[in-house]
């Protein structure tokens, strides 16, 4: 009993490493980044877009020529929901769809009725909105973070050249919400030496399997919120 409890432990660390290490070898992973990546274009485009749309609509609604402004960009809400639905089929392996009202089966009036009263649109255009502000935080976030993790990885290889530093040359204290963590001991610090260069490296790889990690972890909390979303009011 006591060796099928040790085997089970050894099976369940071995695969806990797997899952730890492993994420760079999966293509999961990449799907993932491509679909938070592309957050920061889409989110400019739909800020523009709208935002252009609700301002001509609500400064002309007085002359009546706003209302039917402001029912296409909530019109344009439901087809952003096809839009990321298929995005969520394409990089999240989903099996949401999305399917608006076709201008095309409607009268005017009753066109503009119907997107009017759906709230997934309202729903829709607030989300295109916010991908503005969660693209850009996004795009930041991984540039950063691959950039360290890439320039610490080929430390060995470039440490050594002249004109390559590596090194904190001013630090200061950094405010982490309620607390602060002071920095400033690590100024001088620098890469000289292989073995400092090696080490750099290892963290850069450490770094870049938790930036992995955290993607993956923030595209199912995204792609999970829009499914949801897409979902509301289908059933």
């Amino acid at each position: 009993m006591s060796q099928q409890t040790q085997t089970n432990a050894s099976a369940g660390h071995g695969s806990l490493a797997r899952r730890a290490l492993g994420v760079g070898f999966r293509g999961e992973t990449y799907r993932n980044l491509l679909y938070l990546l592309a957050r920061f274009p889409l989110g400019i485009a739909y800020f523009t877009v709208l935002v252009t749309g609700l301002s001509l609509g609500v400064s002309l609604a007085p002359l009546l020529v706003g209302i039917p402004i402001l029912g296409g960009v909530l019109a344009l809400g439901g087809y952003i929901g096809v839009f990321e639905a298929w995005l969520l089929r394409r990089f999240r392996n989903s099996t949401v769809t999305h399917d608006p009202a076709d201008p095309g089966e409607l009268p005017a009036v009753d066109y503009l009725k119907t997107v009017a009263t759906d709230p997934r649109n309202y729903l829709l255009v607030a989300f295109a909105l916010a991908s503005f502000v969660i693209g850009i935080n996004l795009f930041v976030a991984i540039t950063v973070l691959f950039t360290l993790a890439f320039t610490l990885v080929i430390a060995p290889a470039v440490y050594w050249i002249p004109g390559v530093e590596y090194g904190v040359t001013n630090a200061e204290t950094v405010e982490l919400g309620p607390a602060s963590v002071d920095t400033t001991t690590l100024a001088g610090t620098g890469v000289d030496t292989l073995p400092e260069a090696l080490l750099a490296s290892l963290l850069g790889v450490v770094v870049c399997l938790i930036g992995l990690h955290a993607s993956n972890l923030t595209a199912n909390l995204l792609g999970g919120a829009t499914e949801r979303l897409l979902r509301a009011g289908s059933d």
